[in-house]
């Protein structure tokens, strides 16, 4: 992979769902690179031309919304989409002022279609 190709960052501790959403965006030949902690995910970010982040809500190190401020506060990555992971039942994000939510939210346990739906729409109406 060049780091120069637009990537999908995942940020997920579970390594079969990274291996799972990993296997649904190569439907659509999108370049993945999976880390498990915060840490590794802000380093992919200075490392790779990051065209989207999908991260789960608790990571190991750090919060997926941690996360999502960094990505924010960066100028390479302050407009870059994120797709929060959250479980079923969480609708705390509902709480957040707007500039602390994420583009979209996908709720665990997903369907192939509704991670490939809304990646889909990054890449059509985003530029992906």
């Amino acid at each position: 992979m060049n780091t120069q190709d637009k990537i999908v960052l995942i940020a997920e501790k579970d390594t079969g769902i990274a291996n799972m959403i990993r296997a649904i965006l190569g439907i659509v030949n999108v370049p993945v690179v999976h880390a498990q902690q915060g840490t590794d995910a802000l380093k992919a970010i200075k490392q790779y031309n990051t065209g989207l982040i999908i991260s789960e809500k608790e990571l190991p190190d750090m919060t997926g919304y941690e996360l999502l401020y960094e990505a924010r506060n960066n100028i390479s990555t302050s407009q870059v989409p994120f797709i929060m992971l959250i479980d079923e039942q969480d609708k705390t994000y509902e709480k957040l002022d707007k500039t602390q939510q994420a583009d979209r939210y996908i709720t665990k346990p997903f369907t192939a279609r509704k991670v490939l739906d809304v990646v889909k729409e990054f890449i059509v109406y985003k530029g992906l």
